[in-house]
């Protein structure tokens, strides 16, 4: 369900370690799953969203997705947008619908009708779908990106600004254009084993101040033997529901 962002909800997400810059014309997916601290700005949140810790988008769609920790997301960045019924005799969702498309008046020719109308269930017929896409740690992804729903970019990655990512992303790839293709990897084979291996992104930046992240080669010991000694962050993730109730 969609709820509006009211200066209560939006004091209530930044007590728990949530910035938003929503305006109160805006709503927000009761469903959403945050781990502060995170930034929702001006995002758009539909349906089901899991956003971690230290990651932020600044504005666009975004339902149906998991998104991991120090993810970087630029602005109108659409992710989760579902497709309309393709093999149907029109694509057009007022044949399937069941609720009405447009917020419209009475003071035109078949009002009556179109506030009457709802389309019949066709059993065992297939309209859309959601599709779960899943975003993985310290993945950025630039201004204008276009993920299909149901892809999977791995840990690392990079999505290059006004993409079309129709295909799964390696960890660490770099890809770019529309269709996006892979470009080239952001780090030499061993050091992305190494990171991925350590999987920094369970810790909070103040446990890795004393690593050097400007040379991932150096790093990567250093990371691996903080991962075998050090508790990982875990804060208390909560639902936008939970704190409306």
């Amino acid at each position: 369900m969609l709820i509006p962002i009211t200066a209560r909800l939006k004091a209530a997400l930044r007590a728990r370690g949530v910035e938003s810059f929503h305006s109160e014309a805006s709503r927000i997916s009761d469903l959403a799953v945050l781990e502060p601290p995170c930034s929702i700005k001006w995002m758009q949140i539909e349906h089901h969203l899991n956003l971690g810790a230290f990651s932020y988008a600044v504005s666009g769609y975004f339902s149906e997705v998991t998104i991991g920790r120090y993810v970087s997301i630029g602005e109108q960045v659409q992710i989760g947008r579902a497709s309309h019924a393709l093999s149907w005799v029109s694509t057009s969702p007022f044949f399937y619908l069941r609720e009405k498309l447009f917020a419209v008046g009475n003071d035109f020719s078949g009002a009556d009708q179109y506030h009457d109308y709802q389309p019949p269930l066709r059993e065992g017929a297939k309209t859309t779908e959601l599709r779960r896409t899943i975003i993985g740690n310290d993945v950025y992804i630039g201004h204008g990106a276009f993920i299909m729903p149901g892809v999977a970019i791995g840990d690392g990655a990079i999505v290059g600004a006004m993409s079309v990512v129709t295909k799964n992303v390696p960890p660490f790839g770099v890809v770019a254009g529309n269709p996006a293709r892979l470009l080239k990897m952001r780090q030499p084979p061993s050091v992305a084993a190494g990171l991925l291996r350590s999987a920094w992104w369970r810790f909070a930046p103040w446990q890795l101040s004393g690593i050097d992240c400007s040379s991932p080669e150096r790093a990567v010991e250093e990371l691996n033997a903080l991962a075998e000694r050090e508790q990982q962050y875990q804060p208390k993730a909560f639902s936008v529901a939970d704190i409306v109730d």
